[in-house]
């Protein structure tokens, strides 16, 4: 199997970690504003509700409803 060369002519300079956590924050700051953060936030609490407390529950009342199911039987 061939491999091919890298092109060494080509050389970006690798970027420091403070660089990308500062092109990070930057970034953060102008996309959302802190109405849209806290609409996010609360849509994100809700989901994360639902998953947590709405789903075992109607899990529970599937199990109950498949083994109600299996006793008539």
């Amino acid at each position: 199997m061939s491999v091919a060369p890298i092109d060494s002519s080509i050389s970006t300079p690798p970027a420091s970690a403070e660089a990308k956590f500062n092109a990070a924050v930057d970034k953060s700051k102008d996309e959302m504003s802190d109405e849209d953060f806290t609409e996010a936030l609360i849509t994100q609490a809700v989901t994360i509700g639902g998953q947590f407390i709405i789903m075992p529950k109607a899990q529970e009342m599937l199990n109950e409803a498949q083994s109600s199911e299996d006793d008539e039987e």
